[in-house]
C-alpha cells in the first residue's frame, strides 16, 4: 500500500544531537574514564518518527530544529527517511537540542544530560494548524519534553487518539492531571510510581499500577520494567510479557522503537498482544544495535527476529 493512502501518524516532540559515551571499565566518578563516543541524530519524537518510517509508516514529524549545521543535517536526514517536516520550526537564536549519556561497562545508561531549550520555541498556532489536518482515523504520539502549554493544546484539539511517553520521572507530572485524554501511555517503572505511587515488585502490584490508569482513563498502557520485561493493561485486564536476555550494545531509544512499532502495528488493525509482540522485537533489535544499524531495521527484519525473542505474555 502506498503512503498517501496510509493513515497519518503525526509525532509531536524532540529532535536531538546524541553524544553516548561507553565505558570500558567500571565507572569512576570524578574521573576521566576510558571508553568509546558515539555521534548520532537522537531525541524521543525523533526515534519514535525514524521506527515508525523505517516500517514504511506515514509519519509527520513536527519539532524544533536550529539553523546551525547540526539542525540541518538533522532535517535533512529525518526527510530523506520518509518523514514530513513541513509543520517543523526552523530556530535561528538557538543551538541545536543535544542529549549527553554516559553508559557503564554494560552498556546501561548511568546519567545522562540534555538540553532541549530549543523546542520551548514551538508554537501553539503551529501545532493547531498540523492538528487541524489530521482526521478521526488518524494517530498522535507525543513525548512529554513539550512544554505545558503544547502538551493541553495537543490533549484538548486532538482529532483523534493519542499516544504519549513521559521521558522522564520529572516531566512524567506534566500528564498527570490530563491522562485520562491520553489513549496509549507508555510509562517505564519509575514514571509509572511517580504518577501513582505504586512500586512494582509482585505481581498484584504490577496489576494494581495497570488498573489504576485504566481507571484513570487510558485505554492501553504499557509498563517497561527493563530486564523484567513489560507489563501491558487494557479493557481492564493485565499481561506480562518477557522475553529473551538482551544483548546490550546501547539502551537509549529501545522504548521509543517500541512505541512507535506498537502504534504502527495497532493502526494496522493488529490487537494488543500481537503488536506488543511485535514492538518488544523491535525494542530488543534496536538496543541490540547501534545507531548505524538501526537504520537498516525494517517490517520484515523485525517479523523475522520475533522467532528468537523467546517471548512469553502471561495474563495476571
Amino acid at each position: 500500500m502506498g503512503n498517501e493512502f496510509k493513515k497519518t501518524i503525526c509525532v509531536i516532540g524532540g529532535a536531538n544531537i546524541d553524544l553516548c559515551g561507553s565505558s570500558l571499565e567500571p565507572l569512576r566518578n570524578y574521573d576521566s574514564n576510558p571508553g568509546t563516543i558515539s555521534v548520532s541524530f537522537g531525541g524521543v519524537g525523533r526515534n519514535i518518527a525514524q521506527i515508525l518510517a523505517l516500517l514504511d509508516q506515514k509519519v509527520r514529524f513536527v519539532s524544533c530544529f536550529s539553523s546551525d549545521p547540526y539542525g540541518v543535517e538533522m532535517k535533512q536526514d529525518c526527510e530523506a527517511l520518509g518523514m514530513d517536516c513541513s509543520d517543523s520550526l526552523v530556530i535561528e537564536d538557538l543551538p541545536s537540542s543535544m542529549y549527553i549519556a554516559i553508559l557503564d561497562e554494560n552498556r546501561d545508561m548511568k546519567i545522562a544530560m540534555s538540553d532541549m531549550r530549543i523546542l520551548r520555541r514551538m508554537s501553539t498556532d503551529v501545532l493547531s494548524s498540523s492538528l487541524s489536518r489530521l482526521s478521526g482515523d488518524d494517530m498522535i504520539i507525543i513525548d512529554a519534553n513539550l512544554d505545558m502549554e503544547c502538551l493541553k493544546l495537543i490533549l484538548e484539539e486532538a482529532p483523534c487518539p493519542v499516544a504519549a511517553d513521559p521521558v522522564s520521572v520529572s516531566k512524567a507530572e506534566r500528564f498527570k492531571d490530563d491522562i485520562g485524554k491520553i489513549s496509549v501511555f507508555k510509562p517505564n517503572q519509575f514514571e509509572a510510581a511517580s504518577m501513582n505511587g505504586i512500586v512494582i515488585n509482585t505481581e498484584e502490584e504490577a496489576k494494581e499500577s495497570l488498573l489504576w490508569f485504566y481507571h484513570q482513563g487510558v485505554k492501553e498502557t504499557i509498563i517497561s520494567l527493563a530486564d523484567r520485561g513489560i507489563l501491558l493493561g487494557f479493557e481492564g485486564k493485565a499481561y506480562w510479557l518477557k522475553h529473551r536476555t538482551i544483548e546490550m550494545e546501547n539502551a537509549t531509544g529501545g522504548g521509543d522503537s517500541f512505541l512507535g512499532a506498537y502504534v504502527s502495528q495497532r493502526l494496522e488493525g493488529q490487537d494488543v498482544l500481537s503488536a506488543a509482540g511485535f514492538a518488544a522485537s523491535a525494542a530488543v533489535t534496536t538496543i541490540e544495535h547501534n545507531a548505524v544499524a538501526r537504520r537498516t531495521l525494517n517490517e520484515e527484519s523485525v517479523r523475522k527476529a520475533i522467532a528468537d525473542m523467546d517471548i512469553n505474555i502471561r495474563e495476571l
